[in-house]
């Protein structure tokens, strides 16, 4: 049944009230006070992949990257500017195959002609959709999203967005820089995130992004995004100011191929692959590929 309340009661209810009041408006000031400012994301380029179905990437965003074994990554594959390689699917989508012909085996490699920098004082992301290769035998597949300038490697630096081996329905982020013989960047394998599960990378489109973060002079950082969650990243103040400003703040040409065997697959199996169960036809779709820039304020 009510019942009043004593004046008491009431004294001390109002000093509690009081007290979670100002401890509220202190919280407040301290959040807005710590808060960055907000960053707002501008489109700086998008890639076309509208045409028909089977027609090529329109040479003015794209070049194909072609030859066989000149990657330095112990690939098997020939890379190529066929059809039957690299074609658009009439969907509004890039395909890149690997196929079996006849006794070697060919995929894609595209690079983008333009070179997109991270500005100083500001952001730069780069994200592409892209649904992984999924066929019955995937040893030695290598499917690969990443940036890369002109210059000496590792020293100019490289930057892995998305790996994948032997189909693993797995995910790694990597950056090379330094020296060629370890060095800060622990060269040839880089400092990367290794390989992290992603269970829908086989069966479904997932977003890749990485954003190089200049707005702090003094220690800029990559950071890695699967779907829009960081996992990975890596602060100038690891490598020193030098290698760091050799091998990230300049341009970076987009790179989107598929390769079949190398060093990264066999390292991975402890074999040498690709091996009779490989199967011919995976192909790697990609969605869309952005750049953006984040401008403070």
């Amino acid at each position: 049944m009510p019942f009043a309340a004593s004046p008491w009661k009431l004294i001390v209810a109002a000093v509690i009230a009081a007290i979670a009041a100002v401890v509220a408006l202190v919280s407040v000031v301290i959040t807005s006070s710590s808060a960055a400012p907000p960053v707002r994301w501008v489109r700086v380029w998008n890639a076309d992949f509208a045409g028909q179905a089977g027609s090529p990437l329109q040479s003015k965003d794209w070049t194909y990257d072609v030859g066989q074994g000149v990657f330095g990554n112990g690939e098997v594959e020939s890379m190529t500017d066929s059809p039957y390689n690299v074609h658009l699917d009439g969907h509004g989508d890039l395909d890149i195959t690997v196929l079996w012909s006849g006794n070697a085996w060919t995929s894609g490699r595209v690079q983008t002609i333009r070179q997109f920098s991270p500005p100083a004082g500001e952001e730069m992301m780069i994200t592409a959709s892209i649904r992984q290769p999924d066929p019955a035998g995937a040893l030695g597949y290598w499917p690969a999203f990443w940036l890369f300038s002109d210059g000496t490697w590792p020293e100019h630096g490289e930057i892995d967005i998305m790996e994948d081996v032997n189909g693993l329905s797995q995910h790694s982020g990597t950056l090379h820089c330094g020296t060629p013989d370890q060095g800060p960047c622990h060269e040839d394998t880089g400092l990367g995130s290794g390989l992290q599960a992603c269970q829908s990378c086989q069966g479904g489109f997932d977003t890749y992004s990485v954003i190089i973060d200049r707005r702090d002079r003094s220690n800029e950082q990559i950071r890695w995004y699967l779907d829009g969650q960081e996992f990975y990243s890596v602060s100038e103040s690891a490598v020193g100011a030098a290698v760091w400003d050799e091998a990230v703040d300049h341009g970076f040409s987009i790179i989107l191929d598929v390769a079949m065997g190398g060093t990264y697959p066999d390292v991975t199996c402890g074999c040498s692959a690709p091996d009779h169960s490989t199967s011919s036809g995976g192909t790697m779709t990609v969605q869309s590929v952005t750049v953006d820039d984040g401008i403070q304020g």
